[in-house]
This record gives C-alpha cells, structure tokens and sequence, in this order.
C-alpha cells in the first residue's frame, strides 16, 4: 500500500516534470501512452515556454519602457534645471534693472524736491517784490555801502595805527641797534683798555716784541679808518637814495587817496541814480506782475470754462416726451419707451461734458458756513450751465441775484429746521419752499435736488466720472462746482428714474416755469445740494448779476492785453534806465575798486621805501659809530707805539693810567649793558603793541570782507526782487522738468518692477518644475528598478522552467528509447534487406535503417536485440547514468563496455530522513532492466531525484 502510493505520487510528478505517464501496464500500452503524453506535454511545455517568455518580453518592455523615462525625465530636471537657471539669472539681472532705476526715482524725487524748494522760495521772492520791499532793499544796500565805508576808514586808521606802532618798533630797534653797537664799542674799549695794560707792561718791560706787535696794531687801525671812511661815505650814498625814493612814493600815495576819493563821490552819485531807476523798475515790474495775472486768470477761466452741449436730437426727443403727457391718446408704456429713448444720449453727453477745473477756485471754504459771495459765486455758476442749456432748448433764459441766492439760503434753513433729508425720505420739503415764499415774498416754481449727503463724510468716489473728493467740511470752490456739474449733467441726461422731471425744470420747458425766472443754490446740512427756481419779480431782479460767459472773458482778455502791453512798454523803458543805471554803478565800483587797491598798493610801497631809509640810515648810523671807535683805536694805537720812546718814570704813569682807564671802561661796559637790556625790553613792548594792531587790521578786514560778501547778497536779494517774474517762472519750469523726469523715472521703475515680478513669478514656477522633475526622476528611478527586478524575476522563472523542460526531454527520450529497445528486444527486431523487420519477418512501420543501423520512430540508434544488463545510477552530482555491463551482438560477439550518462540539473533539497535513506538505496544500485516493470520504475526514480532537485528541496545534514 505504502508502495503503490509512493509510485502513484511519482508518476504524478514525472508527468508533471517530463510530460511522461507511468503504469505497470503492457508494452504497448505504455508506448502509445508516452508518445500521446509527450505530445500533449510539448503543447503545454511551448505553452508555458510563450508565456514564461512573454513575461520576459513584457518585463524587458516594462524596463525599457522605465529606462525611457528614466531618461526623459533626467531631460525633463535638466530642461528645467537650465530653464530654472536661466530664470534666477534673469531675475538677479532685473533686480539690478529695479536697484538702478529705484536710485533714478530717488534721485529724481531729490531733484524735484529741490525744484520745489527753489519755486517755493521764488514765489516768496515774488510775493515780496513789491515797490516797498524794493526800495527796502535798495536803502539796505546804502547802509551796507556806508559799513563797508567806516570799515575801510577804520582799515584806514588802523593800519595807521600798525604805522605807528611800527614807527615805534623800528625806533625801539634802532635803540637797541644803538644800544648794542655802544654795548659792543665799549666791549672793544674794554678790550682796547686790557691790551693798552698789556702793552704798557710790555712797554715799561722795554719789549721787542711788544713794540714790533705795537707797530702792527698802529698799521692794522690806520687800515681800518680808511676801509670805515669809504664805507660811511658809500652808505651816506644809500641814506640820500632811500630819502629820494620815500618822497616819491608819499607824492604817489597821496595821489593814489585822492583818487579814491573820487572815484568814492563818482560811485555814491552813481549809487543814487541806480537806486532811483530799480525803484521805478520795480514798481514797473509790479505793474507788469498785476497785469499779466489778469491776463492767467482770464485765460484760465477761458481754458476751464465749463460748458454743456446737447447731443444732436436730444432736444427734440426731450420736448417730444414732455408734450407727450398732454396728448389725448396718453398711453403710459409709450410714454416709458419715449422716456427710455432718452437714455439713448447718456453716454454721448457724459463723453462730450467734462468738468474742467479752475485754479482761480482753489480757495478752500467752510461749507457749513458759506458766505453770501461764496453762495453767489456758486449760484452764478448754476444759472450759467442753466443758460447754455436753455440757449440751445430755444428757451428762456435765467437770472441769478442775491434774492435768489437769500430764497435758496431760506429754503435750506427751513430743512434743517425741519431735520427733512431727502436722501432718506426721497421727497421735496414743500413746507420748506412755501415757508420760504411766505418768509421772502418770492414765489418759486420749481426745486432740483442732488442728494449728496455722504460725500464729505465717506471716503468714496462719489461723481460720475470717478473723482473721489475729500472728506470733511473744509472744501475748495472748485470741488462745490464740480460737484454742481456732476449733478447737472446727471439730472440732464440720466433722469430716466425722475422721469425726466429735473431736465425738463432746467430746460425750462415745464408748464410751471414762470417767464422770467431766477436759480439760487444753497447747501443743507445734509449737504444736500438745492437747486430752486423761482419767479423773478422786481424784488428778485433787483442787483442781479452779471453771468459769466465766454464772449465777456474774451472781451476782458483783450482789454487786459492792451493794458499789459502799456506797462511792459514801461517796463521795457524802466529796465533800460535801471540797467543804464546798473551798469554805470557796477562801472563805478570797479574804478572804486581799482582806485582802493591802488591806495593799497601805493601804501604799502610807501611803507617799504620808508623801512628802506631806516635800514639805510641805522647802518649809515652803525658805520659811522664804527668809524668813531676804529679812529679812537687808531689814535690809541698811535699813542701805544709812541710810548715805546719814553723814560721810566713816564712808562710807569702810563701804565697806572692806562690800568685806571681799564678800570673805567670797564665800568662803562657795564652801563652800555644795562641800556641795552633796557632797549630790548622796550622793543618787545613795541613789537607787542605792533602785533595788537595788526591783530585789529585783520579783524577789520574780516569785518569789511563779511560786509562785503553781505553787501553781494543785498544786490542779489534786490535783484531777486526785481526780476521776480523770470526767477519765478524759472523755478515753475524746473519745477516741470523735474516733476517730468520724475514721472519718467517712476514709469520705468514701475516697467521694471512689474518686469522683476513676471520674471520672479516665473522663476517660482522653474523652481516648482525643478522640484517636479526630481521628483518624476526618483519614481523613474524607483519605477526602472522595479521593473528590472521584475524582469530578473521573469528571466530567472524563464531559465528555470528552460532547465525542466530540458530535464523532461532528455528523460522523456531516454524512456523512449528504452520502451523502443524493449519494444525491438521483444520483438525481435533486426535488419534484414536494409529494413528493420521483427522475429517473424514483417517490415516494422516506423522504423528505418542508416549507417546499418536500426533508427526508431523517434529517430534513436536501436541496437539489435541483444542480452544485455543496463545499470542505472545517479552519481552525487545528480547526473542519471545508465552502464551496460556486457553487450552481445546477434552472432554472439561480445561488445565493450560503454557508459551513457544523462545530464540531470541537481538542485541541494531538504528532505526528511526516509527521503534520504531512500535516496541512499536508489544511487547505490537500481533496479536492473532484466525486469520489465522494475524497469520503468528504476526510472522513475531517477526522475523523482531529479524532481526533488528542482523543487528545492535541500539536503540535510545528520
């Protein structure tokens, strides 16, 4: 039992293994079995081959397919690495556009601001430059001319002062020059005296030498007296030169002064007329000023003045909707269509009416409180707008007064008493306005409304044509009649909702609208605007304005025109005087200038031709002391020499009288000394005193040079003055410029800027696409790797299944083989006539002959039926070796020995331990074939051997 089931679960798994089914049937049996098993198993085995492989091929597409996009994806990051780089480098480069172009604003907005600074300083220039400031300017510039006056004069007095002191100075060194050479004199008489000692001893000794050396010194002194007189007499030369050229240059500088002082009185009478005729220039300038402000101020109203036209048919249209309600056949979606039809010329109108504003109404306001030339201002601009329409509707025109103007006030107040807004109820206050016909006497006939009442209390825009005007209750004429022409053009042109009603009061084409009629305006404290209509009975056309209009203005223009040409006339004639005047003063002030440092010039030259003569006279002076003491020396010398021829008792006075003179001049050099330590003291007074008045010659001129430089900034200031109009329209100019090269500037920062966030905004989508792409690179990658584990997996089933097949086959043959031997040795199979032919002599079908040799159906070499004995083992390497122990042919011939060995894939398997010792008896010997049965079974095994092997199981150490 337990054997049958061994070999059932063997057959299975060779069938399995090799395609091979095995039963312990008959021969023949078994054959058709294996050839039909085999061929069913080949379909399978290709089967399994095609899928196997399939998988291989699909792995290896997955691979290929991954590694394609592996590499489209590191194309992908490197696009995009470079697109990205590209993009951080463009935005680095732009920033530096953005930097460079944020210096030029920067730069621009300190150019404007300084345009600014110079037009605001201009306009206060301007606003200064009137006739008094002028001649306040002027009269300045006469009291700083007369400091720069006493300054020179006190330059003057001191440098006459540092003349002094250096007087003094110079007469201080001539005393200690004195008192030095009397010092050195006396040295020398001193010295004399010692030596006449000397010699009188030398003398009374009765010396040779002495008298050879005494007649030396007698040479020596009379040489020197004669170089002394030569001298004198040269230096006496000098004294006279330097007295000669001290007098001419004290006739040169009183010349140089008297100069001065007429080129001084020359540039004061020049100084009067110039003062005089830029006085008339300025007043001349004024005038100008005056007259072309008109002239701005007319043109400006000119330029802005506010105009309504009327669309072409608009009129028609309107007077046709507004006779429509009289008519018999009234039908109210008719008289809808007629009024929507109106609608048609909205946007023409508020396209062709625009608001222009006017700088001349740049004055602020208090709103709350307007005053009855504000209200009359505003109403004249109502009745104007009115006018134009009413011109063009062929209707009557209004008036406006102050009347009026009190009516409109009236009604307001009566609002505000009555705390009615029609910004929340919708509606007239006819109290309000019969109140106000009551109160006044004055009739109305009709009030338009523009309800208003948040615009100065919410910042929001509130016109129709986008104009955000400021909060709170401080407002500028212009802002009101802007406001004014926003709620005309509104109530003209859009009052479809109002069924036209508010049109057709301004048009003055309403039944109700009285012949002659006057408008008011008032604000309530709503600020509500009120336009109201009332009947212009004599009370009311009483003081009534004059309207502006274009034809007035253009009038009063060329009436300011002729009056500017009459004062630039004068102008033009004060500005010649004045720069006739101006230029013969600046003339003046040069030769003065010329005239003062000629004095200067001359006075220092004066000063050295007179420290010249000192110089010469003190060396005149020392020469001729000199020559005193060398002729003293001379008559000593003399005296000495002479002595030598004397008696004794002279030589001995002579020597007592010489040492009492040496005594004596001894103590004289003393008192010649103390006069020179004397004279030193006073020449350092005399320097110091002379250094103090130098010190007040420089304050001095520190004191003129500063009132110069303020006498400059006076003419400036007073020239400033004068032309005001030019500098003021200059700075206006730069102004414009720079405030142009700002906005230029700006506008190309702004370009930039916009062009750095593009370009920043791109560069975040680059880096995004940087990152996406390593991203998709990492999945490729991990995609790639998984698809090559995937094929390595396939491969390896494929080789697997490659080596069972193979293994099937070669077992598959070998049972082939050993079913056709056992089939030809049963049979008896042999060759007979070139044909395998059985024991009884039929030809076998299938079987053929070659190279003498039987072949079987499947195309074996067959031996001949012989008695042979087929071991087969498998080795330790797995390997199914069949061994043929002895072989005999037919005719009884005994073959060699040979070995078949089968190649059989060996794979370590684990096994249990009667697996082992079973295997154990299977390779050491096989059942022999001797047995038919035992035969195939023998095979069997090997093929379970194998089987396990590649199943895996492992064999296990014990």
């Amino acid at each position: 039992m337990n054997k049958k089931q061994v070999l059932s679960l063997t057959g299975a798994a060779l069938a399995t293994v090799a395609g091979v089914s095995v039963a312990n049937e008959d021969v023949n049996a078994d054959v058709k079995t294996t050839t039909g098993n085999a061929q069913t198993q080949q379909v399978q085995s290709q089967t399994a081959d095609q899928q196997a492989q399939a998988k291989v091929d699909s792995a290896q597409a997955n691979v290929n397919s991954a590694s394609t996009a592996v590499s489209d994806a590191q194309s992908q990051l490197n696009s995009a690495s470079a697109a990205n780089t590209a993009a951080q480098g463009a935005v680095s480069d732009q920033q530096k556009v953005v930097d460079s172009a944020k210096v030029n604003v920067n730069s621009a907005s300190t150019v404007v601001s300084d345009a600014q600074a110079s037009e605001s300083n201009a306009q206060k220039n301007a606003d200064q430059a009137t006739p008094a400031n002028i001649q306040k300017a002027q009269d300045a510039i006469v009291d700083q001319e007369a400091q720069i006056s006493k300054d020179t004069d006190a330059i003057n007095d001191a440098n006459k002062a540092v003349s002094d002191a250096q007087s003094t100075v110079n007469a201080a060194q001539r005393e200690v020059n004195d008192a030095t050479t009397a010092r050195d004199n006396q040295q020398k008489n001193v010295d004399t005296a010692s030596d006449t000692v000397k010699n009188a001893q030398a003398i009374l000794d009765n010396s040779d030498q002495a008298k050879k050396q005494a007649q030396d010194a007698l040479d020596k002194a009379n040489q020197k007296v004669a170089d002394d007189t030569v001298a004198v007499n040269n230096k006496q030369t000098d004294v006279n030169n330097a007295t000669k050229a001290k007098k001419n240059a004290d006739e040169a500088l009183k010349n140089a002064n008297d100069a001065q002082t007429s080129a001084q009185k020359n540039k004061d009478a020049k100084q009067a007329i110039a003062d005089e005729a830029s006085t008339a220039l300025a007043d001349a300038n004024a005038a100008v000023k005056d007259a072309q402000a008109k002239i701005d101020a007319i043109n400006d109203k000119l330029a802005n003045f506010n105009t309504i036209t009327l669309p072409a048919g608009y009129k028609d249209d309107l007077i046709a909707y507004y006779n429509y309600f009289g008519n018999s056949s009234y039908n109210q979606a008719e008289a809808n269509n007629l009024a929507q039809a109106l609608l048609k010329y909205r946007d023409q109108a508020m396209s062709q009416n625009k608001f222009k504003n006017n700088s001349s109404d740049d004055r602020v306001v208090d709103i709350d409180n307007l005053n009855s030339t504000d209200r009359a201002e505003l109403s004249q601009f109502v009745a104007s707008l009115i006018n134009q329409v009413r011109t063009q509707m062929g209707t009557n025109l209004v008036i406006s007064s102050p009347a009026a103007d009190d009516y409109a006030e009236q009604v307001s107040q009566n609002y505000n008493k009555d705390n009615w807004n029609s910004a929340d109820n919708g509606k007239h206050d006819q109290s309000a306005l019969n109140n106000a016909t009551d109160q006044l006497n004055i009739s109305w006939n009709g009030e338009n409304m523009g309800l208003d009442q948040s615009i100065f209390t919410t910042d929001y825009t509130v016109l129709t044509d986008g104009t955000k005007l400021p909060t709170g209750n401080k407002q500028t004429i212009n802002d009101l009649k802007h406001l004014i022409y926003d709620d005309f053009i509104s109530m003209m042109f859009d009052d479809a909702d109002s069924a036209w009603g508010h049109a057709t009061n301004f048009a003055g084409i309403d039944n109700f609208a009285a012949e002659k009629q006057a408008v008011g305006f008032s604000l309530d404290k709503f600020y509500n605007t009120h336009y109201d209509l009332v009947e212009a009975n004599q009370k009311v056309e009483k003081n009534s304005y004059t309207l502006p209009s274009i034809n007035a203005l253009t009038q009063k223009l060329a009436d300011a025109k002729d009056d500017l040409s009459i004062k630039q006339t004068d102008q033009a004639s004060k500005q010649k005087a004045n720069d006739d005047a101006q230029n013969a003063l600046s003339s003046a002030n040069q030769v003065l200038v010329v005239a003062q440092n000629d004095v200067k010039d001359k006075t220092a030259a004066a000063q050295k031709t007179n420290d010249n003569l000192t110089t010469a006279q003190n060396n005149l002076a020392t020469l001729q002391s000199q020559l005193s003491a060398d002729q003293a020396n001379q008559k000593q010398a003399q005296t000495t020499f002479d002595s030598f021829d004397a008696d004794l008792a002279t030589k001995q006075a002579n020597l007592q009288k010489a040492t009492d003179s040496l005594k004596a001049e001894q103590g004289r050099l003393a008192i010649a000394q103390a006069d020179l330590d004397n004279a030193n003291k006073a020449l350092s007074d005399a320097n110091n005193n002379l250094a103090q008045k130098k010190q007040v010659v420089e304050n001095d001129k520190e004191a003129l040079k500063a009132d110069n430089d303020k006498l400059v900034q006076l003419q400036n200031n007073l020239s400033d003055l004068q032309n005001a109009p030019k500098l003021l329209a200059a700075a206006k100019e730069q102004v414009a410029t720079a405030q142009n090269a700002l906005a230029d500037a700006q506008e190309a920062y702004n370009v930039a800027n916009d062009k750095l966030t593009s370009l920043k905004q791109t560069a975040a989508g680059t880096a995004t696409n940087v990152s996406n792409a390593q991203q998709a690179l990492a999945e490729a990658k991990n995609n790639e790797a998984a698809a090559k584990e995937a094929l390595n997996q396939a491969q390896q089933a494929l080789t697997e299944l490659q080596q069972k097949e193979a293994l099937a086959k070669q077992v598959a043959e070998e049972q082939a083989k050993l079913v056709a031997e056992k089939e030809a040795k049963d049979n008896g199979y042999h060759i007979e006539n070139s044909q395998v032919v059985d024991a009884k002599g039929n030809s076998v079908q299938g079987w053929t002959v070659k190279n003498g040799q039987m072949i079987d159906p499947n195309n074996k070499v067959i031996e001949q039926a012989a008695s042979e004995t087929i071991n087969i083992s498998v080795n330790n390497k797995g390997e199914v070796k069949p061994q043929v122990l002895a072989n005999t042919k037919s005719n009884g011939d005994v073959k060699e020995q040979t070995k078949k060995t089968v190649a059989v894939v060996s794979t370590t398997t684990v096994q249990t331990r009667e697996q082992y010792k079973q295997q154990l008896k299977s390779n050491n010997q096989l059942p022999q074939t001797g047995n038919d049965s035992n035969t195939i079974l023998s095979l069997a095994g090997v093929a379970m051997v194998t089987m396990l092997g590649l199943f895996g199981i492992k064999k296990r150490e014990y």
